[in-house]
C-alpha cells in the first residue's frame, strides 16, 4: 500500500513535467507595433552551399548533388498563404504570389507590401528539370521544393515565417530542400 502511496505521488510530481514537454508548441503573439495597419515586404532568398560545383539536397532516399549549371537561369515560383493555410489549387488562398530566376546557386525575390504582422506559409519550387518548359502548373518530378518539418505543426511542404513591424527575410538553404 505504501509503495502505490509513493508512486502516485511521484507520477503527480511528474506529470505536469511531462505535459509541459508535449506542449513546446505555442502560438506566437503578434507583434505589438506602433503602427499597427502597416504592411511590409518579404525577401525570399535561396542560398545555397556549393561544393565542388553542385549542391546536396534530399530525395527520399538520401542526399543528391544537382549540378549548379543545372540551377543557374531556372524559373523560382513561390506564393505565400496564411499560417496553416496549404495552397490547394484556389488563387483566393494566396496571399501573394512571385517569381523570379536562380542565378547560378542563389537567388533573391522581394514581395510588395502586403504582410500584416503574423505567422505565414511559404511553398517554393525551383524549375530544376533540365530541358523542362517551366509550364509554371507547378513543380514536376525532378524539380526541387522548400519545406520545413523542425517547426512545431510542420506541413511537410510549406516553410513557416514569421513577420513582425517590419520587412521580414526569409533564407532557404540546401536544408530546405528536396527533389520532388
Amino acid at each position: 500500500m505504501r509503495s502505490l502511496a509513493g508512486l502516485l505521488a511521484l507520477l503527480a510530481l511528474l506529470a505536469p513535467l511531462d505535459v509541459d514537454a508535449r506542449c513546446r508548441c505555442r502560438a506566437r503573439r503578434p507583434a505589438r507595433c506602433a503602427d499597427p495597419a502597416a504592411l511590409h515586404r518579404v525577401t525570399v532568398a535561396v542560398d545555397f552551399a556549393v561544393v565542388d560545383g553542385t549542391v546536396e539536397v534530399l530525395t527520399q532516399t538520401g542526399l543528391y548533388r544537382v549540378p549548379v549549371a543545372d540551377l543557374d537561369g531556372k524559373n523560382v515560383l513561390f506564393l505565400v498563404t496564411r499560417r496553416s493555410v496549404i495552397f490547394q489549387g484556389f488563387l483566393d488562398d494566396a496571399i501573394t504570389i512571385a517569381a523570379g530566376t536562380m542565378q547560378g546557386a542563389t537567388t533573391v525575390i522581394t514581395t510588395n507590401p502586403v504582410f500584416a504582422p503574423g505567422e505565414y506559409e511559404l511553398a517554393l519550387f525551383i524549375d530544376a528539370v533540365p530541358g523542362s518548359t517551366g509550364n509554371g502548373v507547378g513543380p514536376q518530378r525532378g524539380d526541387l521544393a522548400a519545406f520545413d518539418n523542425t517547426i512545431c505543426d510542420p506541413t511537410g511542404v510549406t516553410v513557416r515565417f514569421s513577420v513582425g513591424c517590419e520587412d521580414a527575410t526569409v533564407v532557404l538553404e540546401n536544408r530546405h530542400f528536396i527533389i520532388f
